[in-house]
């Protein structure tokens, strides 16, 4: 999308972390700005940061596991603000560990938040931008996790390689219309999912969560930046994620040549 002006953008779990910076952004270009969430204390305190903003913003309560609820959503925010053209699918929830020390009923919340809530707000949201014709622009909230598995994040991880894999096949489903796609795959940010490993983390880890960490804020512009350029992947970290990114793909390499060595070896 070459501007964000007027469009009205729709940021499910935007009362805090990267949904409020995703939000905070697309109400700095211009964007009428509608953010769902499920906690009511954190969608009044983040209403009042957009406020000072924009005008043109509202909130609204929505379980993303509920695609009734999306869809009251949906009739609210056009009615009040106009038909949604830029949707970011971020709602999300941290969970999981060893994929045997994982309760089935962590799998199946993780799953149903994480995956189903993305593909919920497609499904409800996606009809209206293609019969409108564009431009139009959806951005998932995956992970780095969702691109490379380390440490024990079973049900989180499983999630967010499901949410990339998702945003993949979407983008070549919508490459001849007027809609855009992007996979949002940050690493380590400043959110309250954050808050939650530093409790549970060592020294070491500890230490090297709050030196990579990164606002939200930035990762707000991140996402804006994506969305105007029409990129698929959106990273947001430095040079560790890079490192591990280098490393997973030249593992990927070394395993094809070695059943399929190049011509002349």
């Amino acid at each position: 999308m070459k501007t964000l002006n007027n469009r009205t953008a729709f940021v499910t779990g935007g009362a805090s972390g990267i949904g409020l910076g995703i939000a905070k952004a697309l109400a700095s270009e211009g964007a009428n700005v509608a953010i769902a969430d499920v906690q009511a204390d954190r969608l009044a305190s983040a209403l009042s940061e957009l406020q000072s903003i924009t005008s043109s913003v509202m909130t609204l309560e929505v379980d993303v596991r509920d695609k009734a609820s999306l869809e009251d959503a949906s009739s609210r925010i056009e009615s009040e603000l106009g038909p949604v053209s830029i949707l970011c699918n971020n709602a999300g929830i941290g969970g999981g560990g060893k994929v045997l020390d994982t309760a089935e009923e962590s799998w199946k919340n993780v799953i149903d938040i994480n995956f189903w809530g993305v593909l919920n707000g497609i499904q409800v949201f996606l009809p209206g931008m293609l019969e409108r014709g564009g431009p139009g622009h959806i951005v998932n909230t995956a992970s780095f996790s969702g691109i490379q598995g380390h440490g024990h994040q079973s049900a989180y991880g499983s999630s967010k390689f499901a949410v990339v894999g998702l945003s993949e096949f979407l983008r070549n489903d919508l490459a001849e219309t007027g809609v855009g796609v992007s996979v949002l795959c940050p690493h380590v940010v400043d959110t309250p999912i954050l808050d939650g490993l530093r409790q549970r983390a060592s020294k070491q880890v500890l230490s090297l969560i709050d030196g990579m960490a990164v606002s939200p804020d930035i990762v707000g512009q991140q996402v804006v930046s994506a969305m105007e350029q029409d990129e698929l992947y959106i990273f947001c970290d430095g040079v560790q994620t890079r490192e591990m990114l280098t490393k997973r793909c030249e593992t990927l390499l070394a395993a094809m040549d070695r059943q399929f060595p190049p011509a002349g070896e």
